[in-house]
């Protein structure tokens, strides 16, 4: 299916995948995947697999990237430090605080 290139809608989520590019650390394969997500007409702030949070909302394409492919966290999480550290639950299918999984 071809997207109209010229549609405020794509137009929107190249920016934001330009912004996530440069705010986010991802890995090249994670980058490419991204693009090609976005490219297809896709929001960034979506996923294929409807990986919600531990609110219910959807997580963007790259954390549910990370959880699909078997690490929700890496280097790139570690400035926010231990206290924000999220788990998952394989029960809710989502992401839950320390004291929400205890």
């Amino acid at each position: 299916m071809m997207y109209d290139k010229k549609s405020m809608d794509y137009q929107i989520n190249l920016e934001a995948l330009k912004e996530m590019e440069e705010c986010v650390p991802m890995t090249k394969n994670e980058r490419d995947c991204l693009r090609k997500w976005v490219c297809k007409g896709h929001d960034p702030d979506t996923n294929p697999w409807d990986c919600l949070d531990s609110d219910g909302f959807p997580l963007n394409y790259l954390q549910a990237f990370r959880l699909e492919h078997g690490y929700s966290s890496g280097p790139w999480d570690y400035w926010k430090g231990p206290e924000h550290q999220t788990y998952w639950s394989e029960d809710l299918k989502c992401f839950l605080s320390k004291d929400e999984l205890c």
